[in-house]
């Protein structure tokens, strides 16, 4: 007897056109993320205040100022050698979140504390690039609108049996976009939105991204797995 070989014939034709279309939502991401990535290469509102801190430090401490130029530099280096990157390791990623936040540090002084928690074998599991950043300049943003001071950030990461966990929290409440005071912050809602984006096309059916708020805190989770997850 001689199944009906149809259903598989179909089968593989949707199969097919779902992974072209998976491709082409991919590419247009991959664009849209490096105009993204430009935008974190020269943030007008960043690059203005570090500048300003580094004009004002110049006539008080020019040790400092050195510092906060050579902080600046590598940060910008970052984004300039991986702007056409798509994965990189992790510790290059938090290398890069160093830089930024050393220079955030000089210029909210004692209003700003910083803490990493990053278990070495996460290392050098790959990411994409730029993908934890967001979540940093935004804990900075939003949480020196919301925390009393000074304001706290930690930076967690681990590999778990193979799956990548990372998580940012600040103090502070959470606010939504649609929220009135989170409407005058410049970029609301936008690089949350970019990053959900980017994790749903790099690893489909692979990820989880959550938000949550308990205990005078903010967290944001990223989870990668090696095997999809229902």
């Amino acid at each position: 007897m001689v199944r009906d070989a149809r259903p598989f014939g179909i089968k593989y034709w949707r199969d097919w056109e779902d992974e072209k279309d998976r491709a082409r939502k991919a590419a247009a991401l991959v664009q849209r993320a490096r105009l993204q990535l430009l935008r974190y290469q020269l943030n007008p509102h960043f690059l203005f205040n570090a500048l300003n801190s580094v004009r004002a430090l110049i006539q008080e401490d020019r040790k400092h100022a050195k510092e906060m130029i050579t902080e600046l530099s590598e940060f910008l280096r970052y984004s300039l050698i991986h702007r056409d990157h798509t994965d990189v390791p992790l510790r290059e990623e938090l290398d890069a979140i160093r830089h930024y936040l050393s220079i955030e540090k000089k210029r909210f002084e004692d209003k700003l504390q910083v803490k990493f928690n990053i278990d070495h074998e996460a290392e050098e599991y790959p990411i994409l690039s730029f993908l934890i950043h967001p979540l940093v300049e935004n804990a900075i943003k939003y949480g020196m609108k919301t925390s009393a001071m000074p304001l706290k950030i930690g930076i967690d990461a681990a590999l778990q049996h193979g799956d990548l966990r990372v998580a940012v929290t600040n103090s502070g409440s959470w606010l939504s976009p649609l929220d009135d005071s989170a409407r005058n912050l410049e970029g609301t809602g936008t690089g949350l939105s970019n990053v959900r984006s980017r994790l749903e096309n790099a690893y489909p059916g692979r990820h989880r991204f959550t938000v949550e708020q308990s205990d005078g805190c903010v967290c944001v989770r990223i989870e990668i797995y090696q095997e999809p997850r229902r």
